[in-house]
């Protein structure tokens, strides 16, 4: 794993400051780097340091006795409960089944159908009921995705396999962040698949070949 969220957003990120969709690629990304993690852990600790040093709010900002009440009367889950590991959901595409990552495992009722672009490129929209949308994207071996850009910002989470661009080649965890200054077309290797998160603000713009076609009237293309 060489490529990561930067530092500035996984700050946002632990103070709460990122969209559901951002949000969501990076807790997926969390789930398998200890490096970020611990960065996320330690800029929590440095919020909850800082706000232990701050001032007590005043009295009328305290939950009433009535709220407290209702809030230790609300049913408690059992040990047990807590303790029972998720079911590990799968996703099925070119007769390809793959496990998903357990941030994912609450939204897998939301995922759509699987749309086939010319039999070696698939996408599954997953309504998480945001302007933005988020895909899970499947490539099969030896694609080529033609060149494009981004009307807005294009975050890229890499699940499983691997692919290549203008600027790297990119392995399971790896974390991208494109936008408009950036122009690619990812690439898979001949023996090998990938299958991607992908969150996009707004559509893709094709700069090459007959792909254009899909830029008609500044609209771009959601894969």
């Amino acid at each position: 794993m060489r490529f990561h969220p930067d530092k500035l957003l996984l700050q946002q990120y632990a103070q709460g400051d990122v969209d559901a969709t951002q949000g969501l690629a990076l807790a997926v990304h969390l789930e398998s780097c200890p490096e970020c993690h611990q960065q996320v852990v330690r800029f929590e600790r440095q919020l909850g340091a800082k706000l232990e040093h701050q001032a007590m709010k005043p009295s009328d900002d305290l939950p009433s006795e009535d709220m407290l009440s209702q809030i230790l009367t609300l049913p408690q889950k059992s040990r047990e409960e807590l303790l029972v590991p998720s079911k590990p959901h799968q996703v099925t595409v070119n007769s390809r089944r793959f496990t998903l990552p357990k941030a994912l495992y609450p939204f897998r009722d939301r995922i759509g159908d699987w749309r086939n672009y010319g039999g070696k490129v698939f996408s599954a929209v997953i309504d998480l009921e945001e302007e933005a949308r988020v895909n899970l994207m499947y490539m099969a071996p030896g694609v080529s995705v033609p060149q494009h850009t981004h009307k807005g910002y294009e975050s890229t989470l890499v699940l499983h396999g691997g692919f290549s661009d203008e600027d790297g080649h990119y392995r399971a965890g790896d974390f991208l962040l494109k936008d408009a200054s950036v122009k690619h077309s990812p690439t898979t290797p001949q023996d090998e698949d990938c299958l991607c998160l992908s969150v996009l603000t707004e559509p893709m713009l094709f700069t090459q070949g007959v792909a254009r076609i899909f830029n008609m009237f500044g609209k771009g293309l959601y894969p």
